[in-house]
């Protein structure tokens, strides 16, 4: 569940921190063992309950036991749904605090997401991080980081939606054909979306179709009667030129659409066309698939489970990857990371203790050809990685 190695932190309160390599003319200095802990019950989340489309702040006390003012710590935010599905976005925020000697300090989080109702996991880390996170905020020499980590559980209760008297009784999202511009430079399509309805609306799929493509993208909460909300559609391919897109919001035919009044205005047809500067590769198309996995996207942030982090060089979201992790003895399991986006990551955690060994070695292999619900992939060169348990 740890972020990707470049971690693209999306909360407004990011702060980076560059330490200088020593000259050769000079010595390194000294720099002391910190002592910093974190536990469960000083992380909460207000207000209460947690509402979907509503934002909430993350509030977590931070010990120093140390005796010096600790400069610069690294302070890791990452909230996931239990179980996602395609169009899902995590919330990741990585950011560095100052610690006074001896002191617990509060460090409060705003939590301003699109989050959907369910069952999400909170994940965050003090003075830990993988090591491909380093060069981004280095964590400070502490010889102790078992109490830096807490896995927390978050209810998040469904959309309330709600409703206006300001115009008509009636549930109803459209778009026009002025409301899609396709931008083939960046191989995505805005669409603006309206409200027309007396009812504010939430997650509703926008999708993108054409000849061999596809892409779909979910709208944040519009409110009602008249309001309007912009997202980008990322697809699969370049756009060919002079191919026609079909563009549908709030589709009839998926599952848990928003019954409307009216369905004339939810899809429209347009024109799109390839820039100039790019080119479509012999075979149809970008590569759909391309996963891969290393040592430092692998993490054990508690006894008995792994939180794990699989890239996808390819264009397309996948659900359910199949993982296979496997012990020296041979013992195996094999489960899946619920959503690897294209050209992005996936992050899933795994109960581990069937292949546990206390400094034994762990084998991760990603999108097995050989498992059941393999995608098909080209390059399979980066798709096993080594883990040593604590």
């Amino acid at each position: 569940m740890a972020p990707e190695a470049n971690v693209p932190a999306t909360g407004k309160a990011e702060a980076m921190h560059t330490i200088q390599a020593p000259s050769s003319a000079t010595e390194t200095p000294h720099v002391p063992l910190v002592d910093i802990s974190l536990m469960e019950t000083e992380v909460s989340a207000s207000p209460l309950p947690l509402r979907a489309g509503s934002p909430f702040t993350i509030t977590a006390v931070i010990q120093n036991n140390s005796d010096f003012l600790a400069h610069d710590v690294p302070l890791v935010i990452y909230i996931s749904a239990k179980r996602e599905e395609i169009g899902y976005q995590p919330f990741a925020q990585l950011l560095t605090v100052t610690l006074p000697a001896t002191q617990a300090v509060p460090v409060k989080v705003p939590v301003d997401w699109n989050f959907a109702g369910g069952e999400h996991k909170l994940w965050m880390q003090v003075n830990r991080l993988p090591e491909s996170w380093q060069v981004r905020a280095p964590a400070l020499p502490e010889s102790n980081i078992s109490d830096n980590v807490v896995l927390q559980d978050l209810m998040i209760d469904p959309f309330d939606a709600y409703t206006s008297d300001l115009c008509s009784g009636r549930v109803d999202v459209g778009i026009g054909p002025s409301d899609v511009l396709p931008e083939p430079d960046r191989q995505r399509v805005l669409v603006r979306v309206h409200n027309l309805g007396n009812r504010a609306v939430y997650n509703l799929p926008v999708v993108v179709l054409g000849n061999q493509l596809g892409g779909i993208a979910y709208t944040p909460v519009i409110p009602p009667c008249g309001s309007t909300v912009e997202v980008y559609v990322e697809v699969d391919r370049p756009f060919v030129q002079g191919e026609s897109l079909t563009v549908q919001v709030n589709p009839g035919d998926w599952m848990g659409e928003l019954p409307e009044d009216n369905v004339e205005n939810n899809q429209v047809t347009v024109a799109a066309g390839l820039a100039p500067d790019m080119t479509v590769l012999p075979g149809g198309g970008l590569a759909d698939y391309d996963f891969g996995i290393g040592s430092p996207d692998i993490e054990s942030p508690e006894l008995w489970i792994v939180l794990v982090t699989v890239h996808n060089l390819g264009t397309r979201d996948a659900s359910m990857v199949p993982i296979r992790i496997e012990n020296e003895a041979g013992r195996k399991i094999t489960d899946a990371v619920p959503l690897v986006q294209g050209n992005g990551l996936g992050v899933a955690a795994f109960r581990v203790g069937y292949l546990w060994t206390r400094g034994g070695t762990l084998t991760f292999t990603v999108n097995p050809e050989d498992a059941e619900g393999s995608y098909p992939e080209s390059n399979r060169g980066n798709n096993v990685a080594t883990f040593t348990l604590p």
